[in-house]
């Protein structure tokens, strides 16, 4: 018999460890509030239609910057309350999903006169939050935008 092929045959015998089980343990999957709650969120990338006619833009670090988001940061809490972080401002927030696939949310912005603002087509991972967002007020407008872990 070849050597190279007893070798291979006896490789996995070899060192098979003896005694154990040979399941694997897989990590527990995060869920939709682990991921956006267990750090908070600046913005990267915010391109917005305003019911003005304007339009703005923002890229963290660009050149072409319309609106400026560089302190922009959403904090989530487990138990549905959070911070915005706006230009030295901090507000108090209230944040609920809407749907059952965890996809829409609305988060209440201020306590006295709070502001709604509806967040659709959420995608989460440990690496980025994304999702379309708008306000219906004053000025209304629809935005999509992406934010990274802070």
């Amino acid at each position: 018999m070849n050597t190279s092929i007893l070798i291979s045959f006896l490789l996995p015998v070899l060192f098979h460890p003896c005694g154990k089980d040979n399941t694997t343990i897989t990590p527990a999957t995060k869920t939709i509030e682990d991921l956006l709650t267990q750090h908070s969120w600046k913005a990267e990338e915010i391109r917005s239609q305003l019911s003005n006619n304007t339009t703005q833009y923002y890229k963290r670090g660009g050149k072409d910057n319309t609106v400026d988001y560089d302190t922009d940061i959403l904090k989530f809490r487990k138990n549905h309350t959070g911070t915005y972080y706006y230009e030295g401002a901090i507000i108090s927030t209230t944040w609920k999903f809407t749907d059952a696939k965890k996809t829409k949310m609305t988060i209440s912005i201020g306590h006295l006169f709070p502001i709604i603002v509806h967040l659709e087509n959420i995608h989460i991972t440990t690496g980025f939050f994304k999702y379309v967002q708008y306000y219906t007020g004053e000025i209304s407008y629809l935005a999509s935008c992406t934010r990274k872990p802070y």
